[in-house]
This record gives structure tokens, C-alpha cells and sequence, in this order.
């Protein structure tokens, strides 16, 4: 495996300004993709610790930015195509890989969804969804994969787990009384719930990479 190398991606964005996102690369030949959610940028720690967790299983990562986050203004719900468009492009910039990993958080996993349905079939590719919405459904239901949500996330209720609890593809994985940042009560419990979430993502990608 080679050293790891960190740089930035830079581009332009409809918002006006410049999206910068995070590029490590250690030799791979799988990418994992962070799709962040709509106030819930990579740095935060669902985010923080999955994108260490993949670099700890040699996958290179990809840590996207939306271009109104760079903006730092609000998201209109139109805007929504434009941002599958540009993290679209992202993924065009960096070599071909042989499998991805697509890591979202509640926006994050609609968009991570909708390119996930209409990727290169050719390319293996699986989905960690962190406190999915309801719109990404139709999405969990053609890409299988891990689903993790919060038991008090007034966002995603049960009737929302009702059409994928039963798929043989679909690991489905409920935090009781999480909120929708997978949080409850006190600091404490919080991280309790953080390493909890951590060990789950470590059996998406022991399952995802066959290890």
C-alpha cells in the first residue's frame, strides 16, 4: 500500500464559490465517497469517524462539499439535482476504481442514492446509509446496503422502515431513542451510541470488501 496523500479537488460550484473537496489516496483500488448531510458536514463525527474507519481499511476517501455549504447560504429544494450534478463531477475527477463505497448522511444519502442507481454497473458498489430520509427508499431498495437510523428521528419514522425491513440486502440497524444526528440525552451516552454506530460501520466494510 502506498504512503497516504492528501490534496484538495477544487471546483466550481453554482453557488458562486469554490467547493474544495478532500482527496486521500494510498494506492487503492476502492473509493469511499462521504456524502454529507444538509448542516452535517464530513467533519462531524458520524462522518469523521466512518471516513477514518475507511482509510484504516486501506480504501482511499473522498470527502465531498456542497457548493452552498462553501457559500454558506441555505439549500433550496431545487437545488437538490445541482448538487447530485456537481459531486458527479467530483467522482469524474479521480482515477477509475474497481469498487466504491458510498458513505451518506440524510441528504447525503439521497444523493449518494440517486448516483448510486444510475452508476457504471460495471463498478462494485455499496451504500452506508447514516439517518436516511424518506425520499431515499426507492433508492435502499435498488442498492441494498447498511441503514442505520435513530428510533427518535422525527425525519425517518417505522412506517418509513417499512419497505425495506424485509430485503435480504438491506442490513437494517435501529438506535433507539437516537435523534436524527444518532445523539441521545447526555455526552456520555452519545459517544456510547458513537462507538456503537463505529463498530457497525466496521461490519459494512468487513462485508462490503469480503474481509
Amino acid at each position: 500500500m502506498a504512503d497516504k496523500v492528501m490534496k484538495y479537488i477544487t471546483m466550481p460550484s453554482h453557488w458562486g464559490r469554490e467547493v474544495r473537496h478532500k482527496y486521500y489516496s494510498q494506492g487503492s483500488d476502492t473509493l469511499a465517497v462521504v456524502f454529507p448531510g444538509r448542516n452535517y458536514p464530513a467533519e462531524l463525527p458520524l462522518l469523521h469517524y466512518a471516513g477514518k474507519t475507511a482509510l484504516e481499511y486501506g480504501c482511499d476517501l473522498l470527502l465531498l462539499e456542497y457548493g452552498y455549504q462553501s457559500a454558506r447560504v441555505d439549500l433550496k429544494r431545487e437545488e437538490m439535482g445541482i448538487i447530485e450534478e456537481e459531486c458527479g463531477r467530483a467522482l469524474s475527477s479521480v482515477p477509475g476504481y474497481e469498487r466504491l463505497l458510498f458513505i451518506g448522511k440524510s441528504i447525503g444519502t439521497v444523493i449518494g442514492g440517486r448516483l448510486a442507481v444510475n452508476y457504471d454497473p460495471s463498478v462494485k458498489l455499496d451504500c452506508l446509509f447514516l439517518t436516511p430520509l424518506p425520499e431515499t427508499v426507492p433508492y435502499i431498495k435498488r442498492t441494498g446496503g447498511t441503514v442505520i437510523y435513530g428510533g427518535g428521528d422525527p425525519l425517518f419514522s417505522e412506517e418509513d422502515t417499512a419497505g425495506i425491513s424485509g430485503l435480504t440486502d438491506v442490513s437494517l440497524y435501529k438506535i433507539d431513542e437516537a435523534n436524527h444526528s444518532l445523539e441521545v440525552g447526555s455526552v456520555n451516552e452519545s459517544l456510547a451510541v458513537l462507538i456503537v454506530v463505529n463498530n457497525l460501520v466496521h461490519e459494512f466494510f468487513r462485508g462490503a470488501l469480503g474481509s
